[in-house]
């Protein structure tokens, strides 16, 4: 047990742990402790990448549009008579209060701890489930989702940061892929879980049921947060050494603090804290001052995840099938089966984020969807195409589309993020980022109905432009970040990274052993 420096205002009087003491068993210490906190983080991940299938599934759920949109036009169980701003609000609401939360995580996440966070974003995901699984009506669901995008932006805030900063320099590519592919896992639950319950139409029950399956996963994230560990370099940077030392030895040594890996890695932190400490509390204003590349390179890497069309497929994909063609059921079907190849395409990137490097992936993934989403355009928009030849043609390209973005641009705008600020700026850099996320996430959810309503599959040529864009973006201005801790990156981006020297503390660290980032170098 450690005694915590004093608080400097009301908010982290109120709100900062005096004291931190680890409630862990120790059996758990060494790898079982490791990946029990990679899957604690990875759940809180799961929950919101199921809260993004869940919707789609239910748009295309006649109790469910005959119970909230009766009175807005769907009398008849169908879509085609509401109003395409209306679907986008109770969609995209979720965004946009997600921004805020994620903004709100990023200033209380230095002060009460990363776990804690995950706490307060489980609880709000968990009592909003249950509200909107028994709201009785439009505003009252609309009110419950807004509500939970609070706890979706808390968490998407945090997660990130969590891997990041228990994760080995050689492993965190694999963390954060592990996150990711937690996520669309998540997803592919709802996709399936969406089209299971459909099977009991027309009892409430066939959209209900989605929800009280998660709060069920909301529950169990709320109870590991209260004995799993605290991120080393928090607790470092809030006067908790003695255990951030244990914190890496019971993560990555079974508890040995005479690790010679252990000591090098806390010597870094060490170091670390101790030069950030001079400069003091990082404000907004430096954000875009002192740290503009990094804060510019976390904005724009989530502004193109969503610009590059992900939410586009993924929120109205069992509307676009029927559309096309299919009948609900089957729409519901094969969004659930493109969900699986979607989420096993994430696997790879658990190694080759690290083997390749971040902006190689980048760089292929947005070229190889511009052409995807392109030739989607073509079966959308051709003339004299039987039914059945469109709608296959799109799918098909959709399951390619998701596999590419899969594999590419959507862990590593998860990854870089998390990885690139240093510790005194990695929550508020992390929540410019994530909000950067959710407000492009609003836009997409909340245009895109009308924008197919207008410029119908011409809308997947624009999107083939943002994917384009981004490519140059990764080849000319992005960092690569693979291989090096989280200190070292500071270098990479022309930095003092360290109290000493730093390159003294490299060498001292035994890191010159491997390639290491030069000062200014990409």
């Amino acid at each position: 047990m450690a005694i915590a420096p004093e608080p400097q205002n009301f908010i982290e009087r109120a709100l900062k742990p005096a004291i931190y003491i680890p409630r862990y068993p120790k059996w758990m210490v060494g790898k079982p402790l490791l990946w029990a906190t990679c899957f604690f983080g990875s759940l809180g991940d799961a929950l919101f990448g199921y809260d993004q299938g869940i919707m789609s599934g239910l748009l295309v759920n006649e109790v469910f549009i005959k119970r909230f949109y009766s009175d807005h036009g769907g009398i008849d169980g169908t879509t085609h008579g509401i109003n395409p701003n209306l679907i986008g609000i109770t969609v995209s609401c979720l965004q946009l209060s997600a921004a805020i939360g994620s903004l709100t995580a990023g200033y209380l996440g230095d002060i009460m701890g990363r776990k804690r966070c995950v706490r307060v974003g489980g609880f709000i995901y968990f009592a909003m489930a249950f509200l909107q699984g028994f709201a009785p009506n439009l505003a009252c669901f609309i009110a419950g989702r807004t509500i939970q995008g609070l706890g979706v932006g808390f968490l998407s805030m945090t997660v990130p940061v969590i891997q990041t900063e228990i994760a080995a320099p050689h492993r965190r590519g694999l963390m954060v892929g592990v996150e990711y592919t937690f996520l669309i896992g998540g997803y592919m639950l709802s996709c399936w879980i969406d089209y299971g319950f459909n099977f009991l139409l027309p009892k409430d029950t066939s959209w209900q049921g989605p929800y009280f399956v998660q709060m069920g996963l909301a529950f169990v994230l709320f109870a590991m947060s209260f004995f799993l560990p605290e991120t080393p370099r928090w607790l470092a940077r809030n006067g908790f050494k003695k255990e951030a030392l244990q914190t890496v030895a019971d993560l990555h040594s079974a508890g040995d603090t005479n690790d010679e890996g252990v000591k090098h890695v806390f010597m870094e932190i060490e170091q670390a804290v101790k030069y950030e400490a001079t400069m003091g509390k990082v404000t907004y204003r430096e954000m875009f001052t002192k740290y503009r590349k990094r804060t510019l390179v976390g904005i724009t890497a989530q502004m193109f995840a969503q610009l590059n069309g992900i939410n586009v497929i993924s929120f109205y994909l069992p509307s676009s099938l029927a559309a096309a063609g299919f009948d609900n059921r089957r729409s519901l079907l094969f969004t659930a089966a493109n969900a699986i190849i979607y989420t096993s395409a994430t696997v790879p990137v658990w190694w080759l984020a690290d083997r390749w490097g971040r902006r190689p992936l980048l760089i292929f993934g947005g070229i190889a969807m511009a052409v995807a989403l392109s030739i989607m355009c073509v079966f959308n928009q051709a003339n004299g195409l039987s039914v059945t030849t469109r709608a296959n043609g799109i799918y098909s390209f959709v399951v390619i589309y998701n596999a590419l973005y899969g594999a590419t641009w959507g862990p590593m705008p998860w990854l870089l993020p998390a990885e690139i600020f240093p510790l005194r700026a990695r929550s508020k850099g992390m929540a410019l980022a994530t909000f950067s996320n959710w407000t492009f996430n609003f836009i997409i959810g909340m245009s895109s109905p009308a924008a197919f309503d207008g410029i119908h599959g011409y809308y997947y040529v624009i999107i083939a432009c943002f994917c384009l864009t981004s490519v140059c973006l990764a080849k000319f201005y992005y960092v690569e970040t693979a291989n090096h801790t989280l200190e070292e990156i500071a270098l990479a981006f022309g930095d003092k990274a360290f109290m000493m020297e730093d390159e003294q503390v490299i060498a001292d660290a035994a890191l010159m052993r491997r390639p290491s980032v030069k000062a200014g170098g990409v």
